[in-house]
C-alpha cells in the first residue's frame, strides 16, 4: 500500500486533530481514490462481507442503515487500519 502511504503523508494532520479536539470526528477527505470507493461500495450489496445491519430506524435514530464488516477486512481497508 505505498500509495496510501503517500496519501497518508499529504492530509492535513494538524487539523484533523483540531477537529477531533473540536467536535469528536475529523474527516480524511481524499484518502481512497474513486476507483476504490467505488469498489468498497459495491460490496454493500454483497451480505457475506458483513455480520450485521443495523437499520436505524428500527432503533429509534433515524433513517439510513450501515453495515459491519466480517472477518476479515477487505484488503485494502485493513491496510489502511494498520497504516493509521
Amino acid at each position: 500500500m505505498p500509495a496510501s502511504r503517500a496519501r497518508l503523508a499529504t492530509l492535513d494532520w494538524q487539523g484533523i486533530a483540531a477537529s477531533l479536539d473540536a467536535g469528536g470526528y475529523a474527516t480524511l477527505g481524499g484518502l481512497l481514490p474513486p476507483e476504490e470507493c467505488a469498489a468498497l461500495t459495491q460490496m454493500y450489496q454483497a451480505d457475506e462481507r458483513f455480520r450485521s445491519r443495523v437499520v436505524m430506524a428500527c432503533h429509534g435514530f433515524g433513517r439510513g442503515e450501515y453495515n459491519y464488516f466480517a472477518s476479515p477486512l477487505p484488503a485494502m481497508l485493513a491496510a489502511l487500519g494498520t497504516l493509521l
